[in-house]
């Protein structure tokens, strides 16, 4: 297991908070991270790499 980082990304582009995310790989922390992209988008890192960005979830 890794420990993952969800950082949820403010409107202006800066980071609001995050979030520790503790999964087997990265295609299993991006979806657990997609949790937090009600409304903000989030951003996946491991350590210093970046994994994904996540767009907020939106409904038309």
């Amino acid at each position: 297991m890794q420990k993952y980082r969800a950082y949820i990304v403010g409107p202006d582009g800066h980071f609001k908070t995050s979030k520790i995310v503790t999964a087997e790989d990265d295609e299993s922390a991006v979806a657990l991270a997609r949790q937090f992209a009600d409304e903000y988008d989030v951003e996946v890192w491991c350590l210093d790499r970046k994994v994904a960005e996540i767009k907020r979830e939106t409904t038309p």
